[in-house]
């Protein structure tokens, strides 16, 4: 069983990560188990796996161009996004991608090697709920911690942002010789 996070609530939901040349099981859904199919499987029979609806999600691995789920995405109630290591920022990316270019509306979810400080980061790139594999991140979130993270380089289009103007941290540096202090 695999932990998921979402909504401040853990569940336990069973997946089967499915090889990317691996047949389809007759029935998948039949155990209660859902299937992680690789971006590459499900482009090449994608009707086959958006009918399993919620028994299926698309596995997004790092690098992967997610625009080519586009035609799909209003069929898709899940997508996973891989985080290989918690130092590869590639899933970040995927999630803007999602939300923001192609308008999906339907759960994100972080899964892989990440760390407690990353979850409001992806929270904000539009992740929905996180598949949580390392102990220390679930004591975490189960003893209520949630670091907040209160300055942003980078904004992104799903948060009302401080007008960059306000923001002497995103500056460029021809600007830091008018702020009065420090970046903090």
């Amino acid at each position: 069983m695999t932990k998921i996070y979402a909504n401040g609530v853990f569940t336990e939901e069973a997946w089967v990560r499915l090889e990317a040349d691996a047949e389809l099981p007759a029935q998948p859904a039949a155990d209660g188990v859902k299937l992680m199919v690789p971006l590459s499987r499900f482009l090449a029979d994608p009707s086959r796996l958006v009918a399993l609806g919620d028994g299926a999600a698309v596995l997004v691995a790092a690098g992967e161009d997610v625009q080519q789920l586009e035609p799909h995405l209003a069929r898709l109630p899940r997508v996973l996004v891989e985080f290989p290591k918690f130092t590869d920022g590639r899933g970040f990316s995927a999630a803007r991608i999602l939300r923001e270019q192609l308008g999906y509306a339907g759960d994100i979810r972080a899964i892989g090697d990440f760390i407690l400080d990353q979850i409001p980061l992806m929270r904000r790139c539009g992740v929905s709920s996180f598949e949580i594999v390392k102990p220390q991140v679930e004591a975490s979130l189960r003893a209520g911690e949630w670091p907040e993270v209160t300055h942003y380089l980078q904004p992104v289009g799903s948060v009302a942002e401080i007008p960059a103007g306000t923001r002497p941290w995103a500056r460029r540096p021809s600007d830091l010789h008018k702020v009065d202090q420090a970046a903090e």
